[in-house]
């Protein structure tokens, strides 16, 4: 069973008023999946350092999505400036 400790950062009433709950109980509260919280809260976990060994942050996770749309992106523009050079070169050819 996961409880629910929200950081200090969240208001006094959110902390005293979910703290020490079931994932599940504050889920149902929420309208939320207990899935989807269940997740969110270990994510944080982790994102505070409180996590397993070897799991990844938040920023972590973002850093390759990032990367690979950079480089979808400049990908893009490499195609764009290829076929700017080919049709200025058919331009300076006539």
């Amino acid at each position: 069973m996961l409880l629910v400790n929200f950081p200090a950062s969240r208001s006094f009433q959110d902390r005293q008023r979910w703290s020490g709950r079931t994932v599940t109980e504050v889920a149902r509260e929420l309208g939320v999946s207990p899935e989807g919280l269940r997740d969110r809260v270990e994510q944080d976990q982790v994102d505070r350092g409180q996590g397993a060994s070897g799991e990844l942050t938040s920023a972590e996770r973002e850093e390759p999505r990032r990367l690979r749309r950079r480089s979808r992106e400049q990908a893009e523009t490499i195609e764009v400036l290829r076929k700017a050079a080919v049709f200025l070169a058919k331009e300076s050819d006539r």
